[in-house]
């Protein structure tokens, strides 16, 4: 079977960014299916171009053991007018399917919602090669431009986007979303509920380091990995290093990894306000995100308090902490609660920088050995429920269903 994965934001683990497609697209080749990632060549998160040998606007690669076809679009720096031609771009070129000539038809294709033009081009491929359409729900549209972004639902490109997903709602055969307890918003939005497929984000930890004590230096270091974007609600965070610094908590540290709109302000915010205790890093590529990981002694993350975390948790990042092995805080609103179901840390209150500072405090003064605790807890969560081969069961299950093709091994997971 031939699959197709439409995503425009995909990369392999030699970028820095979403490598979510590549690790699925890997797990399908090894059981047999062949597997395609049809994505931009412009890098979201470090705002490059992939590495193409030809002047065209499209270009076949095999990564990794893995197929691309890069579709090349407009560059951008922020979230301006040429980010939304490099959307439209990517969308027209992809639908034009000159790139897809001499390649096996696909049996399937799956597109994903970074924005929901790119899923919109999966289906117009899907329907014109007459094979079935999967739309994968990476972020409840249009939710998020009217509660985060304060649109109004009549603003046109508001209007387009929810006519868009509606479109796609109906036109899909199954509908895959990352959080488990949102099938309501997805609803509420135009989707079938009979449709929705919970395969949420993992990790393969067959490639994984495996967890090792953190670096004992006399520091507590905190990290936070991921983009720097205004869902993730990082000045909290600097709220927090704000209050421990002080109080002359001088032994814990902060460090950002990543990209993003809002890093800049965040950069300025705390050298503004003489945060020593905080520390800037650059995006990194995937592959080299464990060993930041093994150097830190606790992560951190934080949802916005707002009506979409409340209903929608989907952050790859948490995952990739628990398979660290260390001890998470987390601010979190969301009744989808990793960190809490697994023991792997402290959730407090979202967006309360009180409230964070506090379990950063009481995880700094634990003993090597329960902070160990923590993050084995969340190793043996991981291993039971987010690893990469049972999310792909469900993968494969899902594609049994849509096309009556089962094959040997497939097995659903339990919710």
């Amino acid at each position: 079977m031939n699959v197709w994965l439409v995503n425009h934001y995909a990369n392999p683990p030699s970028e820095s960014g979403d490598a979510r497609h590549y690790n699925h697209a890997r797990e399908l080749r090894r059981r047999g299916y062949q597997a395609r990632i049809v994505a931009c060549s412009f890098n979201h998160m470090t705002h490059r171009y992939m590495r193409m040998t030809s002047g065209r606007t499209w270009e076949h690669q095999e990564i990794e053991g893995v197929p691309f076809t890069w579709i090349r679009a407009c560059p951008y720096r922020a979230n301006m007018a040429k980010r939304i031609l490099n959307m439209f771009q990517f969308t027209w070129r992809a639908c034009r399917r000159n790139w897809a000539a001499g390649l096996p038809a696909p049996d399937l294709v799956m597109g994903s919602t970074p924005h929901p033009f790119s899923a919109l081009a999966a289906e117009r491929l899907a329907s014109r090669y007459g094979v079935p359409f999967i739309l994968e729900v990476r972020d409840p549209w249009p939710y998020v431009l009217t509660e985060i972004g304060r649109y109004s639902p009549s603003h046109p490109f508001v209007a387009l986007v929810d006519k868009t997903m509606r479109y796609l709602y109906a036109r899909a055969a199954r509908i895959v979303m990352f959080s488990r307890d949102s099938s309501d918003l997805l609803v509420r939005y135009g989707a079938d509920a009979g449709k929705i497929v919970w395969i949420p984000h993992g990790v393969d930890l067959r490639v994984l380091p495996a967890p090792r004590p953190a670096p004992e230096d006399g520091q507590f270091t905190v990290t936070y990995v991921g983009a720097h974007n205004q869902w993730n609600s990082l000045d909290a965070i600097l709220d927090a290093a704000k209050l421990l610094q002080t109080e002359g908590a001088t032994n814990v540290g902060f460090r950002f990894v990543g990209g993003g709109a809002s890093k800049p302000g965040l950069i300025a915010r705390a050298r503004s306000e003489g945060l020593r205790n905080v520390r800037f890093d650059g995006p990194v590529v995937k592959r080299d995100v464990p060993e930041i990981m093994h150097a830190s002694d606790a992560f951190i993350i934080n949802n916005h308090n707002d009506g979409v975390s409340k209903q929608w948790m989907s952050f790859q990042k948490i995952y990739d902490y628990l398979a660290a092995g260390r001890p998470i805080v987390f601010g979190c609103c969301s009744p989808n609660d990793p960190v809490r179901e697994s023991g792997a840390g402290i959730s407090v209150e979202a967006d309360n920088p009180t409230e964070l500072a506090g379990a950063i405090r009481a995880l700094s003064r634990r003993s090597p050995e329960e902070l160990w605790e923590f993050g084995v807890r969340g190793r043996r969560y991981m291993e039971k429920t987010y690893n990469l081969p049972l999310l792909v069961n469900r993968f494969e299950a899902m594609i049994a269903e849509i096309t009556g093709n089962a094959r040997q091994g497939i097995g659903a997971v339990a919710g």
